[in-house]
Protein backbone atom coordinates (compact mmCIF):
# COMPACT_ATOMS: atom_id res chain seq x y z
CA UNK A 1 0.00 0.00 0.00
CA UNK A 2 2.51 2.47 -1.13
CA UNK A 3 1.43 6.10 -2.29
CA UNK A 4 3.61 8.14 -5.10
CA UNK A 5 5.32 10.95 -4.13
CA UNK A 6 5.45 12.46 -0.55
CA UNK A 7 2.92 13.24 2.54
CA UNK A 8 1.65 16.70 3.22
CA UNK A 9 2.40 18.99 6.11
CA UNK A 10 -0.72 18.24 8.31
CA UNK A 11 -1.28 14.87 6.99
CA UNK A 12 -1.31 11.93 9.38
CA UNK A 13 0.17 8.76 8.65
CA UNK A 14 0.77 5.12 9.55
CA UNK A 15 4.36 4.84 10.61
CA UNK A 16 6.55 2.01 12.02
CA UNK A 17 9.46 2.23 14.45
CA UNK A 18 12.38 0.85 13.05
CA UNK A 19 15.00 2.47 14.90
CA UNK A 20 15.29 4.47 18.51
CA UNK A 21 17.96 7.12 19.02
CA UNK A 22 19.14 8.92 22.25
CA UNK A 23 17.07 11.80 21.22
CA UNK A 24 14.81 10.69 18.39
CA UNK A 25 13.18 7.55 16.84
CA UNK A 26 13.15 7.00 13.23
CA UNK A 27 10.03 5.96 11.56
CA UNK A 28 9.24 4.06 8.33
CA UNK A 29 6.00 5.60 6.56
CA UNK A 30 3.96 3.21 5.77
CA UNK A 31 2.01 4.62 2.91
CA UNK A 32 5.05 6.02 1.26
CA UNK A 33 7.80 3.76 1.79
CA UNK A 34 10.00 6.55 2.95
CA UNK A 35 11.73 7.04 6.33
CA UNK A 36 10.92 10.19 9.00
CA UNK A 37 12.37 11.29 12.23
CA UNK A 38 10.20 11.78 15.75
CA UNK A 39 12.49 14.11 17.67
CA UNK A 40 12.39 13.22 21.51
CA UNK A 41 10.89 16.83 22.35
CA UNK A 42 7.61 15.82 19.76
CA UNK A 43 6.97 12.28 21.35
CA UNK A 44 4.79 12.82 24.47
CA UNK A 45 3.30 16.52 26.07
CA UNK A 46 5.10 15.74 29.19
CA UNK A 47 8.96 15.60 30.01
CA UNK A 48 10.29 12.68 28.39
CA UNK A 49 13.27 10.62 30.60
CA UNK A 50 13.93 7.88 28.24
CA UNK A 51 12.34 7.96 24.89
CA UNK A 52 12.06 4.45 25.31
CA UNK A 53 9.19 4.15 27.56
CA UNK A 54 7.39 6.24 24.91
CA UNK A 55 8.08 3.90 21.58
CA UNK A 56 9.52 1.11 20.97
CA UNK A 57 11.09 -1.09 17.69
CA UNK A 58 8.36 -2.77 15.43
CA UNK A 59 5.73 -0.44 17.30
CA UNK A 60 3.20 1.01 14.91
CA UNK A 61 1.85 4.68 15.32
CA UNK A 62 0.10 7.22 14.11
CA UNK A 63 2.08 10.54 13.38
CA UNK A 64 1.23 13.87 12.52
CA UNK A 65 3.80 15.21 9.61
CA UNK A 66 5.23 18.44 10.75
CA UNK A 67 8.02 19.28 7.90
CA UNK A 68 8.90 18.09 4.99
CA UNK A 69 12.31 19.11 3.33
CA UNK A 70 13.11 17.12 0.27
CA UNK A 71 12.90 13.51 1.65
CA UNK A 72 13.84 14.41 5.70
CA UNK A 73 10.22 13.84 7.42
CA UNK A 74 9.44 15.47 10.46
CA UNK A 75 6.85 13.76 12.62
CA UNK A 76 5.01 14.55 15.55
CA UNK A 77 3.48 11.33 17.90
CA UNK A 78 2.33 13.79 21.05
CA UNK A 79 -0.07 15.70 18.35
CA UNK A 80 -2.30 12.96 17.35
CA UNK A 81 -5.13 12.14 19.60
CA UNK A 82 -6.19 8.99 20.37
CA UNK A 83 -9.45 8.68 18.42
CA UNK A 84 -7.72 10.32 15.43
CA UNK A 85 -4.75 7.48 15.68
CA UNK A 86 -7.57 4.76 16.00
CA UNK A 87 -9.33 5.47 13.41
CA UNK A 88 -6.64 6.21 10.68
CA UNK A 89 -5.16 2.82 11.96
CA UNK A 90 -8.80 1.50 11.20
CA UNK A 91 -8.52 2.93 7.87
CA UNK A 92 -5.10 1.66 6.94
CA UNK A 93 -5.56 -1.69 7.79
CA UNK A 94 -9.12 -2.11 5.88
CA UNK A 95 -7.60 -0.21 2.88
CA UNK A 96 -4.41 -3.05 3.25
CA UNK A 97 -7.07 -6.07 3.55
CA UNK A 98 -8.65 -4.50 0.33
CA UNK A 99 -5.79 -4.01 -1.68
CA UNK A 100 -4.94 -7.75 -1.07
CA UNK A 101 -8.76 -8.44 -2.10
CA UNK A 102 -7.76 -6.76 -5.01
CA UNK A 103 -4.62 -8.92 -5.80
CA UNK A 104 -7.16 -12.00 -5.11
CA UNK A 105 -9.54 -10.73 -7.30
CA UNK A 106 -6.61 -10.19 -10.26
CA UNK A 107 -5.67 -13.90 -10.10
CA UNK A 108 -9.18 -14.86 -10.36
CA UNK A 109 -9.32 -12.99 -13.48
CA UNK A 110 -6.19 -14.43 -14.76
CA UNK A 111 -4.35 -11.41 -14.71
CA UNK A 112 -0.55 -11.15 -13.73
CA UNK A 113 1.34 -9.22 -11.44
CA UNK A 114 1.77 -6.49 -13.69
CA UNK A 115 -1.75 -6.23 -15.01
CA UNK A 116 -2.98 -5.96 -11.31
CA UNK A 117 -0.84 -3.33 -10.66
CA UNK A 118 -1.92 -0.55 -13.38
CA UNK A 119 -5.84 -1.62 -12.31
CA UNK A 120 -5.00 -0.71 -8.66
CA UNK A 121 -3.22 2.59 -9.84
CA UNK A 122 -6.74 2.70 -12.17
CA UNK A 123 -9.40 2.34 -9.56
CA UNK A 124 -7.45 4.77 -7.15
CA UNK A 125 -7.32 7.39 -9.44
CA UNK A 126 -11.79 7.08 -9.56
CA UNK A 127 -12.51 5.81 -6.59
CA UNK A 128 -10.28 7.47 -4.58
CA UNK A 129 -9.28 3.92 -2.45
CA UNK A 130 -9.69 0.22 -3.35
CA UNK A 131 -12.04 0.10 0.10
CA UNK A 132 -14.55 2.33 -1.79
CA UNK A 133 -14.74 -0.33 -4.71
CA UNK A 134 -15.54 -3.37 -2.80
CA UNK A 135 -17.65 -1.16 -0.51
CA UNK A 136 -19.38 0.07 -4.24
CA UNK A 137 -19.03 -3.90 -5.78
CA UNK A 138 -21.58 -4.84 -2.64
CA UNK A 139 -23.78 -2.01 -2.49
CA UNK A 140 -24.19 -1.21 -6.12
CA UNK A 141 -22.27 -3.86 -8.75
CA UNK A 142 -23.51 -2.31 -12.30
CA UNK A 143 -21.48 0.88 -11.22
CA UNK A 144 -18.14 -0.68 -11.66
CA UNK A 145 -19.16 -1.41 -15.28
CA UNK A 146 -20.00 2.15 -16.09
CA UNK A 147 -16.32 2.88 -14.54
CA UNK A 148 -14.70 1.47 -17.59
CA UNK A 149 -13.83 -1.77 -15.72
CA UNK A 150 -13.74 -4.63 -17.73
CA UNK A 151 -15.85 -7.26 -17.57
CA UNK A 152 -13.85 -9.92 -16.33
CA UNK A 153 -12.59 -7.41 -13.39
CA UNK A 154 -16.12 -6.66 -12.41
CA UNK A 155 -17.47 -10.09 -12.23
CA UNK A 156 -13.99 -11.21 -10.41
CA UNK A 157 -14.17 -8.30 -7.80
CA UNK A 158 -17.78 -8.97 -7.23
CA UNK A 159 -17.40 -12.81 -6.34
CA UNK A 160 -14.32 -12.05 -4.16
CA UNK A 161 -16.43 -8.95 -2.49
CA UNK A 162 -19.37 -11.02 -1.58
CA UNK A 163 -16.83 -14.03 0.03
CA UNK A 164 -14.71 -12.30 1.54
CA UNK A 165 -15.39 -8.51 2.57
CA UNK A 166 -17.67 -7.35 4.73
CA UNK A 167 -18.47 -3.84 5.92
CA UNK A 168 -17.52 -3.17 9.33
CA UNK A 169 -19.22 -2.52 12.22
CA UNK A 170 -17.84 0.07 14.94
CA UNK A 171 -18.47 0.30 18.17
CA UNK A 172 -17.30 3.60 20.11
CA UNK A 173 -17.79 4.20 23.51
CA UNK A 174 -17.08 6.82 26.38
CA UNK A 175 -17.74 7.22 30.19
CA UNK A 176 -19.97 9.57 31.60
CA UNK A 177 -19.62 11.42 35.00
CA UNK A 178 -23.15 12.93 36.52
CA UNK A 179 -23.16 13.88 39.67
CA UNK A 180 -25.85 16.03 41.31
CA UNK A 181 -27.24 17.43 44.79
CA UNK A 182 -30.26 17.61 44.21
CA UNK A 183 -32.88 15.40 46.50
CA UNK A 184 -34.35 13.66 43.71
CA UNK A 185 -30.90 13.36 41.51
CA UNK A 186 -31.49 9.72 40.81
CA UNK A 187 -34.59 10.04 38.89
CA UNK A 188 -33.11 13.56 37.03
CA UNK A 189 -29.92 11.52 36.56
CA UNK A 190 -32.42 8.51 34.73
CA UNK A 191 -34.38 10.99 32.76
CA UNK A 192 -30.93 12.27 30.85
CA UNK A 193 -29.98 8.57 30.14
CA UNK A 194 -32.98 8.01 29.18
CA UNK A 195 -33.12 10.59 26.95
CA UNK A 196 -29.35 8.90 25.55
CA UNK A 197 -31.29 5.97 25.05
CA UNK A 198 -34.04 7.54 22.60
CA UNK A 199 -31.16 8.89 20.53
CA UNK A 200 -30.23 4.73 20.11
CA UNK A 201 -27.02 4.90 22.74
CA UNK A 202 -26.32 1.86 24.25
CA UNK A 203 -26.32 3.28 28.28
CA UNK A 204 -24.71 1.01 30.77
CA UNK A 205 -24.49 1.77 34.51
CA UNK A 206 -20.44 1.29 36.07
CA UNK A 207 -20.33 2.74 39.03
CA UNK A 208 -21.88 5.82 40.46
CA UNK A 209 -21.66 8.32 39.26
CA UNK A 210 -20.07 6.92 36.24
CA UNK A 211 -21.99 5.17 33.03
CA UNK A 212 -20.72 3.56 29.86
CA UNK A 213 -22.37 5.11 26.97
CA UNK A 214 -22.14 3.56 23.47
CA UNK A 215 -22.90 3.43 19.93
CA UNK A 216 -21.93 1.09 16.55
CA UNK A 217 -22.38 2.35 13.32
CA UNK A 218 -20.27 1.55 9.82
CA UNK A 219 -18.58 5.02 9.56
CA UNK A 220 -16.24 5.26 12.96
CA UNK A 221 -15.83 8.99 12.38
CA UNK A 222 -19.65 9.60 12.23
CA UNK A 223 -20.33 7.39 15.14
CA UNK A 224 -17.47 9.11 16.96
CA UNK A 225 -19.05 12.66 16.17
CA UNK A 226 -22.46 11.54 16.78
CA UNK A 227 -21.85 10.05 20.11
CA UNK A 228 -19.37 12.93 21.50
CA UNK A 229 -22.23 15.29 20.33
CA UNK A 230 -25.13 13.51 22.47
CA UNK A 231 -22.58 13.33 25.84
CA UNK A 232 -21.60 17.02 25.32
CA UNK A 233 -25.22 17.77 24.74
CA UNK A 234 -26.42 16.04 28.00
CA UNK A 235 -23.23 17.40 29.81
CA UNK A 236 -24.10 20.59 29.05
CA UNK A 237 -27.84 20.22 30.29
CA UNK A 238 -26.72 18.82 33.00
CA UNK A 239 -24.22 21.26 34.15
CA UNK A 240 -27.42 23.64 35.06
CA UNK A 241 -27.60 21.17 38.10
CA UNK A 242 -25.14 19.86 38.79
CA UNK A 243 -21.53 18.56 37.70
CA UNK A 244 -21.01 16.32 33.86
CA UNK A 245 -17.94 15.02 32.20
CA UNK A 246 -17.29 12.77 29.61
CA UNK A 247 -14.53 10.93 28.50
CA UNK A 248 -14.00 8.63 24.85
CA UNK A 249 -12.61 5.34 25.16
CA UNK A 250 -10.22 3.27 22.72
Amino acid sequence: MVEKGLPKVGELVVCKITRINPHSATAHLMEYDKEGMIHVSEVASRWVRDIREFVRENQYVVCKVMRVDHYHISLSLKRVHKEEANRKLNEYKRETRCRKLLEMSGKLAGKNERDIEKMQEFLIEEFGSIRKVFDTALKNANLLSRKNIPKDWCDAIVEVAKKNYAEKVFQVRAVLTLVTTKSDGVNVIKKFLHGLEKQGLGVHYIAAPKYLVSLTGKNYKDVEAKLANACENVCKEFKKIGEADFELKD
